[in-house]
C-alpha cells in the first residue's frame, strides 16, 4: 500500500501506467488515511479508465519521496514484526549517511556499486558491504509493493550483484579455551555462557529466555519466538541441567537470567564478556561464536549435520554445512568402514594371484 508518512501527515503514492500520482491525505490519523487511500485509488482507476482527468489530482511526473521517508516508512513497518527491526535501523542510518536525502528514482546501477567499492576502500568488509545493498534492496522491494515506485525502478536495484569475495567467519574455542572462560566470567555471566555454549541459543533467546519455557523434568527447553520464526526443541544435558538447577528462582519474575535491580534481562552483557575474555587472554572472539563452539564441538564429537541444523534453527541446510570440513577425521573414519568387507579380501587375493602368474 503507497502510505507513508512525511511529517505528521500521511501521503499517499500509486503508480498506474508508468506514471506516479502523490497527494497528501490531510491526516495523522493512520486508520483514516487507510481508508481514503482506499478510496482515492479506486477513483483515480476510475478516471483514468475513462479517460477523464483525475479530480483534484492533475496527470504529472511528481515530486518523487526522498530515501529519509522510505527508510521512515520501511521502519515502521519492521517495528515488531521482523526480528532484525533493531539491526535494520543500524544500517538504514549508515545508508542515509552515504546518500543523503536523494529522491529515490534517482537510484542507479553505478550509484550503488560505487557505494560497495567506497566501503572496500574504507577496509571495511565485503560482508558490510553486501548487508548494506541487500538492505537496500530489501527496502526498494517493499516500496515497489506499496506501490511507492515503478516496478522498473525496483528492476534496476535488483540488477545489483552482491560482491565477492565475502568470509563466512568461524571461530571457536578450544576445550582449553572453554575452560578458562568460564572460570573467569563473573557470577551472573558464567551460567549464561555455559547456556550458550550447551545449546547453541542465539545471545537474545538466552537474555530472553524463561522458566516457563525450560522443562528440567524432561530436560528440554522450547523456544517459540526464534529469528526464523520457527519453533524450536533443544535438549538440556547434565552440565545445563546442573547449571540451571543452581539458579535460585524469583516468584516475581519468569526470566531466567535477569538483572536483579529491574527484575527484566539484562540489556547486554558486552562489557562483562570483554572483561571475561580479556581475563582468559582470548582474542578475536565474540558472545555469537560460543554458537559456532557448541556446533563444531558437536561435529567433532561425530554428530551429523542434519540434527544440528535443527538445534541451531537454521532453515537452509547451507548454513549448517560451514561446519562440515570439521567432520572430515570422522569421515575417513566412516569410509574405513569399508575395509570390513568380504570383497575387499576377493580383491587382494586376485592382485595376488596375478602376481604369482607374472
Amino acid at each position: 500500500m503507497g502510505i507513508y508518512r512525511q511529517g505528521k501527515i500521511y501521503w499517499f503514492s500509486k503508480c498506474i501506467n508508468g506514471i506516479q500520482y502523490r497527494r497528501s491525505s490531510g491526516t495523522d490519523k493512520k486508520m483514516e488515511a487507510v481508508a481514503f487511500y482506499e478510496k482515492w485509488t479506486a477513483e483515480l482507476r476510475e478516471q483514468i479508465r475513462t479517460g477523464k482527468p483525475p479530480i483534484k489530482q492533475e496527470r504529472q511526473e511528481p515530486e518523487q519521496i526522498t530515501l529519509s521517508e522510505l527508510i521512515k516508512t520501511y521502519l515502521e513497518f519492521t517495528n515488531g514484526r521482523l526480528k532484525s527491526h533493531s539491526s535494520q535501523i543500524v544500517l538504514t542510518k549508515k545508508l542515509l549517511q552515504i546518500f543523503g536525502n536523494i529522491k529515490i528514482n534517482d537510484f542507479t546501477i553505478p550509484v550503488i556499486e560505487k557505494m560497495q567499492s567506497d566501503i572496500v576502500k574504507q577496509d571495511l568488509s565485503v560482508a558490510y558491504a553486501n548487508r548494506l545493498t541487500a538492505a537496500l534492496k530489501r527496502m526498494f522491494t517493499k516500496a515497489s509493493e506499496w506501490e511507492l515506485i515503478d516496478e522498473s525502478v525496483l528492476k534496476r536495484i535488483r540488477k545489483v550483484k552482491l560482491l565477492k569475495g565475502e568470509t563466512k567467519r568461524l571461530r571457536y574455542l578450544s576445550d582449553d579455551e572453554t575452560q578458562r572462560l568460564i572460570d573467569n566470567c563473573d557470577t551472573y555471566l558464567k551460567p549464561i555462557v555455559i547456556t550458550a555454549l550447551n545449546t547453541g541459543m542465539r545471545k537474545s533467546e538466552i537474555l530472553r529466555l524463561e522458566w516457563s519455557r525450560v522443562d528440567l523434568k524432561n530436560r528440554i527447553i522450547l523456544l517459540d519466538k526464534t529469528k526464523n520464526g520457527e519453533r524450536r526443541e533443544i535438549p538440556i544435558n547434565d552440565i545445563l541441567f546442573n547449571c540451571l538447577s543452581g539458579i535460585v528462582r524469583n516468584i516475581k519474575t519468569d526470566f531466567v537470567f535477569y538483572n536483579p535491580d529491574t527484575l527484566k534481562p539484562y540489556y547486554d552483557i558486552k562489557k562483562s564478556f570483554a572483561t571475561a575474555l580479556k581475563k582468559s587472554k582470548i582474542i578475536d572472539f565474540r558472545f555469537h561464536d560460543l554458537r559456532h563452539t557448541f556446533a563444531s564441538s558437536l561435529v567433532m564429537s561425530g554428530a551429523d549435520l542434519a540434527s544440528i541444523q535443527k538445534l541451531l534453527g537454521h532453515k537452509d541446510i547451507k548454513m549448517t554445512l560451514r561446519y562440515s570440513h570439521l567432520s572430515s577425521v570422522h569421515l575417513k573414519d566412516a569410509v574405513g568402514l569399508l575395509d570390513k568387507k568380504n570383497y575387499h579380501n576377493f580383491i587382494i587375493a586376485g592382485e595376488n594371484e596375478n602376481i604369482a602368474k607374472s
